[in-house]
């Protein structure tokens, strides 16, 4: 593979790409690495039966990539930043396509685990990266679109991940779910050496290590946790939490002594950042009632075949596709506080929508196309307006922060979703019905309050993000549009 050389980064401003051209030559990147955080699932049976292991054992081929992508991606953000956004994306993409060959060829469940922690190493580098090329390539005039167009490569990826997976193991067998990344990955990459120059680089004078394992290890723990919470004992738990806290507290005090921190204490302290991330976790998180919770509903609850359930739960990445780059324009000419919170009201009225559907199909599509409309709006704003906020030397690390925030609130989500469902199902099916009618209003009822829950976390995520302030650059473009409204106003002569 050429990696572009230092005249290239010198030249760059003089061949400098469209922010289209950039969003299209990242996207066979960022759909793979999201596609690949999907696609597994459905063919895990198969892979089991194929490999001759247990369910337990079979899960850590999701858990091992979910673990090192998320906690992976600041680290790879930082690096980007430092060595050049598109040079690690670029060896991203090959180290990604390596991991998949040797995921398609495991002999057995210890070779595919370590295929995927290595694949999951290229997916965090794509990651990291990716967001901060299209925000480093764009203007505050035209990012907004850009990353409205980049927010419908992530929904086809993640809503089109089951639907593959379940035709290609079937037809193929499971390798060929691995397989089909090779060809994809190998054109993307092309794509990216001829189109995409390199970044400017931050000249720093040592790395934080230190930092660096620290970030990665809180990180880790704290994936590790949400995603074991409901098989270990509460005294091992505890210990991850204290395990999470140490780890925590040190990093903070590295990154407030050291000189050139992997990202300084006052980034994540700017409230335009913090409010950010943390509005972005909760909506996040009160989208796995309807994206985890409901296949089941629907599967064991109503009858519905695995192919049934996966062109139903199409309707939001269509709807995102279809209003992203709506919404990407809209971010360009509105300020961010208020369309994200509108966002998330129009949100959390597709949650009760839904809640309020429940068991009427029609209704409930209708209800998923009310909240990802309204998710749609939300990330696309939120995405512009944090990138935008961001210095440009730790682009890459909150690009990774706004990753990490998607992914983490789904795994949290998720261990919370599974308890909170079996506590109320409980109460609404005593009897303890395994079939029939009884069984069928209990879990539905289980469905709704637990969605009930959950609209909380989309209150709490409005509410953050009316805390969120204003870019320099909106206030900057709201005066404009002042000046020029009182000049059309001069009478001419």
């Amino acid at each position: 593979m050429t990696i572009h050389s230092d005249a290239d980064i010198a030249t760059s401003e003089t061949r400098m790409p469209g922010p289209y051209k950039i969003v299209a030559a990242t996207s066979f990147g960022v759909f793979l690495s999201a596609l690949d955080a999907s696609i597994v699932n459905v063919s895990l049976v198969t892979m089991k039966d194929s490999l001759g292991v247990n369910m337990d054992a079979i899960q850590w081929v999701v858990v091992a990539y979910l673990l090192i992508v998320t906690s992976a991606m600041p680290l790879m953000g930082k690096v980007g930043d430092r060595l050049g956004k598109t040079r690690v994306f670029q060896f991203g993409m090959l180290v990604f396509i390596s991991g998949s060959f040797l995921c398609a060829i495991s002999i057995g469940l210890e070779m595919l685990v370590a295929a995927r922690i290595f694949q999951a190493l290229g997916a965090s580098m794509i990651s990291a990266n990716g967001l901060a090329l299209v925000t480093y390539f764009t203007t505050p005039q035209n990012r907004g679109r850009a990353i409205g167009m980049n927010s419908i490569v992530l929904a086809a990826a993640l809503g089109s991940g089951p639907v593959l997976g379940g035709f290609l193991s079937q037809y193929f067998g499971w390798p060929s779910i691995f397989l089909v990344n090779l060809p994809i990955g190998v054109i993307g990459l092309l794509v990216v050496q001829v189109i995409v120059p390199e970044t400017e680089t931050v000249k720093e004078v040592k790395f934080d290590t230190p930092g660096a394992v620290l970030f990665f290890a809180f990180l880790f723990i704290m994936i590790y946790f949400f995603t074991v919470i409901g098989f270990i004992p509460f005294g091992i738990s505890l210990l991850i939490v204290e395990c999470f806290f140490i780890a925590f507290l040190a990093f903070l005090l590295r990154e407030s002594s050291f000189p050139s921190p992997i990202i300084a204490v006052g980034v994540l302290a700017d409230r335009r950042i913090s409010t950010s991330i943390f509005s972005a976790l909760f909506a996040y998180m009160a989208m796995i009632p309807i994206s985890y919770l409901l296949p089941f509903y629907l599967q064991e609850a109503l009858g519905f075949t695995q192919s049934m359930t996966g062109i139903f739960l199409m309707v939001q990445p269509i709807v995102i596709s279809v209003t992203g780059p709506v919404a990407g324009f809209v971010s360009e000419r509105w300020h961010a506080k208020y369309q994200t919170v509108v966002g998330l009201i129009v949100q959390l009225g597709g949650l009760i929508f839904i809640a309020l559907a429940i068991p009427n199909v029609l209704f409930m599509a209708i209800g998923i196309a009310i909240m990802g409309t309204g998710l749609s709006f939300f990330s696309v704003a939120n995405g512009n307006f944090i990138m935008t906020a961001a210095p440009k030397k730790y682009m890459g690390v909150v690009s990774a922060l706004i990753n990490i925030a998607r992914t983490s609130g789904f795994s949290i989500a998720t261990a919370m979703v599974t308890t909170i469902f079996e506590l109320f199902f409980l109460l609404t099916n005593p009897g303890g019905a395994t079939s029939g009618p009884a069984f069928t209003a209990g879990y539905g009822n289980a469905v709704v309050l637990t969605i009930w829950i959950f609209t909380i976390l989309v209150l709490l995520a409005a509410i953050i993000s009316s805390l969120r302030g204003s870019n320099p650059c909106e206030d900057e473009r709201r005066n404009d549009e002042v000046f020029v409204a009182a000049t059309n106003q001069i009478p001419q002569r």
